[in-house]
């Protein structure tokens, strides 16, 4: 499996465990995320950090993550480094995501 998922009482954190984040994985993601979210988990951490790449697909997954968590939940991305901080940073997701620096950061930022 390319996630795994740690679910606490009122958070979801999504660690991503490939080095791609691209079209060969972002359709999981994406089903991922609605299936936690249909079964009530709507504040999710998703962890970058073991990430080194994500094409336009993956960044698709992710958005659509944020969509489906919705006004009614919180969606926070922790762990962006190198090409992919680029990516967010490029397309202005950056401004789009609360992005936080390390699980920790995240973990704070979903328990505000």
């Amino acid at each position: 499996m390319n996630f795994s998922t740690e679910d606490n009482s009122n958070h979801t954190i999504i660690s991503i465990t490939v080095e791609r984040l691209d079209a060969a994985v972002a359709p999981e993601l994406k089903k991922l995320v609605q299936t936690l979210v249909a079964e009530g988990n709507n504040r999710i951490l998703l962890d970058f950090e073991q990430v080194l790449f994500m094409d336009s697909s993956g960044l698709g997954a992710v958005v659509s993550g944020l969509k489906s968590v919705g006004d009614e939940g919180e969606f926070v991305v922790c762990g962006l480094s190198g090409v992919v901080l680029d990516l967010f940073k490029l397309t202005h997701m950056d401004r789009v995501f609360e992005i936080r620096s390390d699980r920790n950061d995240g973990l704070q930022a979903l328990a505000a």
